[in-house]
């Protein structure tokens, strides 16, 4: 399979960009591991990722969080728990997502509308993708616990500042898991709901 020929047609450039990065860091396994992400490789796009952990469904660590996610949410999310970003009610569907994404390994790109406290919105497409941590043995099956986020601004705002409401990312639109080589998670439960195949 040509992963990157097979990617849908509406992503983005920087999408594009980004998947391939780390299917280049992946070269013939399913899967990069941590030390082969080079953050030098992603260029303009580092300040646009994020590096989630999966610790467990009810903690998800953001070890890295680019600069420029940060000046559009107002806030730095390094450190935090990617799982408060949403309602508590929200937070099992969005962690069986990451868990699906992670457990059969796929790329996956959802749409949020962030909006400012005046009303204005700004749509940005965040694609991601897994990666094997490096601890694991090579005698193990290895699950992806590490999952690359990039989000890219769909409009720019004229002045440079966001100032996003908060309740603005706490959910996505149009969630597509593509298939990097080992299928897509079945679309059963909150996940028919949730997601979409892509290829």
């Amino acid at each position: 399979m040509d992963f990157l020929a097979s990617l849908p047609a509406p992503l983005t450039d920087p999408t594009r960009r980004f998947l391939a990065r780390w299917n280049a860091w992946r070269g013939a396994q399913l899967l990069p591991r941590r030390h082969q992400l080079d953050t030098q490789s992603l260029g303009d796009l580092l300040p646009r990722c994020l590096l989630l952990d999966i610790r467990s469904r009810d903690r998800i660590d953001i070890c890295f969080a680019g600069n420029a996610i940060g000046r559009i949410l107002g806030t730095d999310l390094t450190g935090r728990n990617y799982l408060d970003l949403t309602e508590p009610e929200n937070r099992a569907r969005r962690a069986a997502l990451l868990f699906a994404e992670a457990a059969q390994p796929c790329a996956a790109v959802i749409y949020y509308w962030l909006r400012d406290e005046g009303g204005g919105l700004l749509p940005v497409e965040v694609v991601s993708a897994p990666l094997l941590a490096d601890e694991i043995a090579d005698d193990r099956p290895a699950q992806a616990t590490l999952i690359l986020v990039c989000a890219s601004p769909l409009a720019r705002d004229p002045e440079g500042r966001y100032g996003v409401e908060p309740d603005s990312y706490a959910e996505g639109d149009g969630l597509r898991f593509i298939d990097i080589g080992a299928g897509i998670p079945p679309l059963t439960g909150s996940l028919q709901m949730q997601a979409q195949a892509v290829q």
